[in-house]
């Protein structure tokens, strides 16, 4: 399948959203699949996906830049993304690579950007100065659906000329896999789940399976042993008597009387 690289600023999005919309139908019958870059992160130097834009970029057939003064004053477009998109047309040759300005509003990009080398798609008239501005979108379409059959028609000699299938160019290309709504738990997350698990287990287990000496009784499997019936003294025992205090003179050889009170 043809692959279509659209680079665009972000000022410059409502006319990738609308050119979008265009190629819809050229991208349904000739199953080209069409890449751009997301919306970078505010105040971002780089796009929000920049491995992927490298992989794009250096896989892609058409080239769509999305040329104004916004674009020219966009860092990675010219010092990235044109520069790349430009060794791979030299080294694919103009039979299948192509690249394309498109204009959106007057700016100096004849002298300030690495794309003056090339024409323009739908004329030299940008989309800000055509009136209604659907006639400019209708020869970009026009005219790159030209380019897409000239493309395949060179991809397709070339796939059947070194022995590789070229059904990719004539059937639909798989829809991309679907991204999983599950995501993964944190590693606290787990750790407490972990133990919550293990408290529960140890809770049945101790209710349910452990001997019942825990809960003060035995259970019914268990031969019964009352206990002991309470030992009552049949004579209560007497606190003792007073010991007489021992007097403080010798009573040695005196009798010495002791009065008891």
């Amino acid at each position: 399948m043809l692959r279509v690289y659209i680079s665009y600023a972000v000022a410059d999005k409502p006319y990738l959203d609308t050119l979008l919309k265009w190629l819809t139908p050229l991208s349904q019958k000739y199953y080209l699949q069409i890449w751009h870059n997301p919306v970078p992160r505010p105040f971002a130097r780089l796009p929000y996906k920049w491995d992927e834009m490298i992989e794009q970029l250096e896989s892609a057939h058409i080239y769509l830049f999305l040329t104004s003064y916004h674009s020219l004053s966009t860092a990675y477009i010219e010092q990235e993304e044109v520069p790349r998109a430009v060794e791979r047309y030299i080294e694919n040759r103009d039979s299948y690579v192509r690249i394309f300005p498109v204009l959106l509003s007057p700016s100096h990009w004849k002298k300030h950007s690495g794309l003056a080398g090339f024409k323009p798609l739908g004329g030299s008239k940008t989309l800000s100065e055509t009136q209604p501005p659907e006639n400019g979108y209708l020869a970009i379409v026009d005219q790159l659906e030209r380019v897409v059959v000239e493309l395949r028609r060179n991809w397709m000699e070339e796939y059947h000329r070194i022995g590789l299938p070229a059904e990719d160019f004539i059937k639909p290309p798989l829809p991309p896999p679907a991204e999983s709504e599950l995501k993964p738990i944190p590693g606290w997350a787990s750790a407490v789940l972990l133990f919550a698990l293990l408290y529960i287990v140890t809770s049945v287990y101790i209710s349910s399976c452990a001997p019942r000496m825990y809960h003060m009784y035995t259970p019914e499997s268990m031969p019964y042993q009352p206990l002991p019936a309470p030992y009552f003294r049949e004579n209560p025992v007497t606190a003792p008597a007073d010991v007489p205090f021992r007097p403080r003179e010798d009573t040695i050889g005196s009798s010495v009387r002791i009065r008891y009170e």
